[in-house]
């Protein structure tokens, strides 16, 4: 036989893995993005250094707020209870009618205390007297003279939705834009002054007025905060006269009751402290 010779043995060599390098621009852009990351934390905590001799002196704080000024300034209200510059407060008091027919005014309230009292709603969103600060002190100060004048009398006699409206474009027909502004604003704050009311003092009467108040108390300034004899700024507020009371069909006056007097005892607030007393409706 003839002699055969072997067929050769086949191995498999094992297939060498290919390796795919990071694109070199991917690898750009990440370090691009990287430092740029880096620069946009470093200003940051420039910006927040609390030394302002260390902020301006050894580090670069004026091009730190030059950077974030004025897209990237930081809202220091989402971190603390109270807003960074200025206490925005909403006060309220009621003019009652008892069983007798008899009128009498009620001490302010601060609401807006009132509604903090809980700590869990100092730290989410703007209360409902906050918001109703800010837009009445902002659409108040838009004013001219002649509309502040006319808001700051009383309106007792009238329509609770249109007379102080009325009473405003007859002194002045002019910037009605700002009228309206000012209008929507103070129903917003006299509607829930008129639940406030009723939540305060509803027992002991008719509440047929009120009067809302928007106070801006300011703090200490930044610069001053380390000077143990610095004074607050003086405070401001808008002067409004009394109106009718304002109810809407959406509104809840039992539900607002019981939170707000729940929130009243929490803050320690009593109505008994602000029990009506006899007045006149000519006294603002």
């Amino acid at each position: 036989m003839a002699d055969h010779q072997a067929e050769p043995e086949l191995t498999l060599r094992p297939r060498r893995e290919i390796r795919r390098g990071f694109p070199l621009g991917a690898q750009i852009a990440t370090g691009v993005v990287l430092i740029l990351l880096a620069v946009h934390m470093f200003f940051t905590a420039v910006v927040n250094t609390p030394d302002s001799d260390l902020k301006y002196n050894v580090l670069p704080g004026a091009a730190a707020d030059r950077y974030v000024r004025p897209y990237l300034v930081q809202d220091y209200k989402i971190f603390a209870p109270d807003p960074a510059d200025t206490d925005r407060q909403l006060w309220v008091r009621a003019w009652v009618e008892n069983s007798d027919g008899e009128k009498s005014r009620t001490e302010w309230v601060n609401a807006t205390h009132i509604e903090l009292a809980e700590t869990y709603r100092k730290t989410l969103r703007k209360q409902l007297s906050i918001v109703g600060a800010e837009r009445l002190m902002a659409a108040y100060s838009a004013l001219n003279d002649t509309h502040k004048h006319v808001a700051g009398q009383n309106h007792l006699d009238g329509d609770a939705l249109y007379a102080l409206q009325d009473a405003m474009v007859e002194a002045d027909d002019s910037e009605p834009s700002k009228v309206s502004e000012f209008i929507r604003a103070s129903n917003y704050a006299t509607s829930y002054g008129t639940q406030v009311a009723h939540a305060m003092w509803g027992d002991q009467g008719t509440v047929v007025g009120v009067q809302v108040r928007a106070v801006y108390d300011p703090v200490v300034r930044w610069v001053d905060r380390k000077d143990p004899n610095a004074e607050r700024p003086p405070s401001r507020y808008t002067d409004l006269g009394w109106v009718p009371a304002m109810e809407w069909p959406a509104q809840d006056r039992e539900a607002f009751s019981r939170t707000f007097t729940a929130w009243a005892d929490r803050a320690g607030v009593q109505a008994e402290q602000l029990s009506a007393t006899e007045a006149t409706a000519e006294e603002n």
